[in-house]
């Protein structure tokens, strides 16, 4: 029976974390989810609140031009209300997308360090006089280092639309 290389344990952490990468991206997604939920859930109830004092106060009017007054001041939105609504729901977006960046910017680190380390052990196997294996392990290295800084650029990037830069200075 064949032993088990020691590349395939490393290919099993390499998936198992991964994995737990991933559950945790999800998880941080749906806490913003759920943030944004709880967010128009007051909203709602807020609008609905205001609502009923402005049925109450059109019900009580006594006059036309007082109904009319009402209805006019009642059509005007907030701007007040708007812009806490809007820089709440900003605020969320940021803090999720920055998490979400930190992780990727994370997992892109850890990945490379776990292939740089994998290319390396192969390479410590080659058998001595084949320069060839070793050029393709070299130019393996190379491309992976070219990857890792791409991925680092687009985190970068996406860091910077998402929470304003912040991610990337953790």
């Amino acid at each position: 029976m064949a032993s088990k290389t020691p590349g395939t344990e490393d290919l099993k952490k390499m998936q198992r974390e991964a994995l737990e990468a991933s559950s945790a991206a999800a998880a941080k997604t749906l806490e913003g989810f759920q943030k944004l939920a709880a967010l128009n859930m007051q909203t709602a109830r807020s609008a609905l609140e205001q609502s009923t004092e402005q049925i109450e106060a059109l019900l009580s009017a006594r006059d036309a031009k007082t109904l009319a007054d009402l209805v006019t001041s009642m059509a005007k939105l907030s701007p007040e209300q708007f812009s806490a609504y809007a820089k709440a729901v900003y605020a969320i977006s940021s803090e999720t997308g920055g998490e979400l960046a930190a992780m990727v910017q994370k997992q892109i680190a850890e990945s490379n360090a776990q292939l740089a380390a994998a290319v390396e052990s192969l390479a410590k196997g080659v058998p001595a006089g084949t320069p060839n294996a070793n050029d393709f392990i070299a130019q393996s290295m190379n491309a992976a280092k070219a990857a890792y800084e791409q991925m680092q650029a687009a985190a970068q990037q996406f860091a910077q639309a998402a929470g304003g830069g912040k991610a990337g200075k953790r």
